[in-house]
């Protein structure tokens, strides 16, 4: 796992829970008023994952949505991401992987998009990389001969 700068997190262990859109609890200001130039230097990659696994009642799905945004108040969708059932949302999950598209706006956040039914548990993470992430969990506990 490369390094991860806290202020390219949108969302650590965010929970949501109502139908709609839940934004995450922190937006990335890229900090020019006219336009973000984010990801032209090097493309930055978009991550969401499930931290620990969704529940419902019913038969919700969620869909990871980046959105921008010039005045930090109104945001628009910039990209949105797979609908993924509630038996997808497993504790580890990568739900969504994506370069930045270019030309966003100053301000951009991550919104938890659920239908259908509301979840009544998990958590979620959101965040920006340099590179694709790959974190394959490995059995512990094992010897090699």
């Amino acid at each position: 796992m490369g390094m991860l700068d806290k202020e390219a997190k949108f969302a650590t262990a965010q929970a949501v829970t109502a139908t709609g859109d839940t934004a995450s609890s922190n937006v990335y200001d890229a900090g020019n008023a006219a336009s973000s130039d984010i990801g032209l230097a090097r493309e930055l990659w978009l991550n969401v994952s499930v931290r620990d696994a969704a529940t419902s009642g019913g038969a919700a799905t969620l869909t990871p949505v980046l959105q921008h945004s010039d005045d930090n108040s109104t945001f628009s969708d910039a990209q949105v991401g797979p609908t993924v059932a509630l038996a997808g949302l497993t504790a580890g999950a990568t739900l969504w992987q994506a370069p930045l598209p270019v030309g966003l706006k100053r301000y951009t956040r991550v919104a938890f998009r659920v239908a259908t039914a509301a979840l009544t548990g998990g958590t979620f993470d959101a965040y920006l990389s340099l590179d694709v992430q790959r974190n394959i969990a490995r059995p512990s506990g094992f010897t090699v001969a």
